[in-house]
Order: structure tokens, then C-alpha cells, then sequence
């Protein structure tokens, strides 16, 4: 009998040692998946401020060649 009760301390402590194994594996992957969270909201915000740099640059490139284009010389025998 008192083997038996030995070796079921040693299950029970081994069962209790896994199951906080597990715990703290399962904080580590939701702090990890948090983490992840956090950052796909970065990337978004990040990719809709380029986009709106992109599309002010864009804009203010168009405005400037407009700007700096040449009129084209009219031919020699359209001239008035």
C-alpha cells in the first residue's frame, strides 16, 4: 500500500508541475498574441500614412510639371 500512495504522489506533483507548465506556456502565447495584435494595427495605420504621403506627393509632382511644361512652339507656317 505504501508504494502505491508513493507513486501516486509522484503522478499528482508531476500532473500539478505539467499543468503549470501550460499555464505559463499559455500566458507566453496570448502576451505573444497581444503583441501580434498591437502590431498588424501599427502596419495598418503605417501603410494608410504612406498611402496618404504617396498620394500628396503624387499630387504635388503633377502640380510642379504642370507648372514647368513647356508650351510647344506652334510651326513656322501656323504662326499668325
Amino acid at each position: 500500500m505504501n508504494k502505491r500512495i508513493k507513486k501516486k504522489r509522484e503522478l499528482v506533483s508531476q500532473v500539478q508541475g505539467t499543468k503549470e507548465a501550460v499555464d505559463i506556456v499559455l500566458g507566453i502565447i496570448k502576451n505573444l498574441i497581444d503583441e501580434n495584435t498591437k502590431q498588424a494595427d501599427e502596419i495598418f495605420e503605417l501603410r494608410s500614412t504612406v498611402e496618404r504621403n504617396a498620394l500628396a506627393t503624387n499630387s504635388e509632382l503633377k502640380i510642379l510639371h504642370d507648372k514647368l511644361k513647356k508650351p510647344k512652339k506652334k510651326s513656322f507656317f501656323n504662326r499668325k
